[in-house]
């Protein structure tokens, strides 16, 4: 009986959210070691965000302006501290949970991550889908996220991840079928605009993203540059920085105190050197851009069940075809991957030092994948019935590379080793 592509996304679905509930149940940002840190999570800034849920479940909101406070839960020696730099909105959602259920417990706070995560995981499919026309090319496409470390250990996370990667697909679908109607639904236009002014108040990652990919939008639609969307988007993001600057401005009494404490946030953030209110961390310069970029493709495996560097091969072989055959979806591929890299430009030393960045490539690998593996699969088919013995090793060797990949980065670590065959929730 041949598997249909609506019982395999079923079939997928019911694994992926199995292993997220059981990480959930079982996996405490607490624990010790990395179970969900680095590719694995973000469990410093869940642990914070639990933090501020507590002081919001003891204090209320408004004793801080809604801004989060650090260092209040778990209790200890370092001075509470009103958490200006990042944006508020995770914390203040984090906040309003703890309100809802009287508690801070961990698994209790996942619970509403945890659901929304499900309506992300179809999203995935149906952007794909509604780019490609073709559910089975999809399917690869969003299998190819789902069942890695960007979608299985950041569904529950607590801060701005979760948030921040669903409504970007969003935008980027609203943006598509705008374009795609003649730009004849505005309401997808304002719909655009608010979730970017809410990005800006989730984090600082994502309105670059979309900033960037409305840019490359309005070039291959419209032909230009400045455009109502491009100049609207930059509007709707410079009013969400107002909303921050204004809570900060709250907190700190003026306008001047909240833009000097961002611009002191923003140069650490940019350089990694010493300012006001940071220490010296990992230092960034220019020289250590290709790094950024390196690292980037080397560590795809760790968050894609494709490593950067299969993938790049396989644009390299197909690029012209795509192009060819595919023009809009191969100029559509270009703008979502300069997109993903200008985080790296913007906020150089955060993009440096942080893997977990590399999640800003998600749309851009998954319309890949759906692009590439179908014309893959067709030439390794050809290859093989024409019995070219160059291109048979070259697919040898490509295959086990990815497979040696897949089973050690995606199998071994995230499925098992701090999956299914982790023993316990919390040390």
């Amino acid at each position: 009986m041949k598997i249909t592509t609506n019982q395999t996304k079923y079939m997928l679905f019911i694994f992926c959210f199995s292993l997220i509930l059981f990480r959930l149940l079982n996996i405490s940002i607490y624990t010790e070691g990395r179970a969900r840190s680095a590719i694995l999570g973000d469990a410093f800034s869940d642990k914070n965000t639990i933090s501020s849920a507590k002081f919001f479940l003891d204090s209320g909101f408004t004793q801080t302006s809604f801004l989060p406070v650090h260092e209040y839960y778990p209790t200890t020696e370092a001075a509470h501290q009103v958490y200006t730099h990042y944006p508020a909105l995770p914390n203040i959602l984090a906040g309003i949970y703890a309100v809802i259920f009287q508690s801070i417990d961990e698994r209790l706070l996942r619970i509403i991550p945890y659901l929304i995560a499900i309506f992300f995981f179809f999203f995935i499919f149906r952007l794909l889908n509604k780019l490609l026309n073709n559910e089975r090319a999809a399917l690869i496409g969003a299998a190819s996220l789902w069942l890695g470390s960007y979608f299985i250990n950041w569904a529950d996370n607590l801060h701005q991840h979760l948030y921040g990667e669903f409504l970007k697909w969003i935008y980027v679908y609203l943006l598509y079928i705008y374009y795609e109607t003649d730009r004849k639904n505005q309401i997808y236009f304002f719909l655009m605009l608010l979730i970017m002014a809410l990005e800006v108040n989730i984090s600082f990652e994502q309105p670059v993203f979309l900033g960037m990919a409305t840019l490359g939008f309005s070039i291959i639609y419209k032909k230009g540059i400045f455009s109502k969307e491009t100049i609207s988007a930059a509007i709707a993001l410079f009013f969400g920085l107002f909303l921050h600057l204004y809570q900060n401005a709250l907190y700190f009494g003026s306008f001047k105190a909240a833009i000097d404490d961002l611009v002191h946030a923003y140069t650490f953030r940019a350089t990694g050197a010493e300012t006001v209110g940071y220490i010296k961390e990992k230092e960034y310069t220019w020289k250590n851009f290709p790094e950024i970029m390196f690292g980037w493709f080397n560590g795809m495996e760790r968050f894609y069940v494709l490593p950067g560097w299969s993938l790049l091969i396989l644009w390299l072989i197909f690029w012209k075809e795509i192009k060819l055959n595919q023009n809009k979806l191969f100029q559509i591929s270009i703008a979502l991957f300069i997109a993903s890299i200008s985080w790296g430009f913007v906020m150089s030393q955060h993009a440096y030092i942080h893997s977990f960045t590399n999640k800003h490539f998600s749309i851009f690998v998954g319309l890949s994948m759906a692009l590439l593996v179908p014309l893959y699969i067709k030439k390794l088919k050809d290859d093989f019935s024409a019995n070219d013995i160059k291109w048979k090793a070259f697919h040898f060797i490509l295959i086990a590379y990815s497979l040696l990949m897949f089973l050690t980065q995606t199998v071994w670590e995230i499925w098992l080793e701090f999956g299914f065959l982790y023993p316990h929730f919390g040390t």
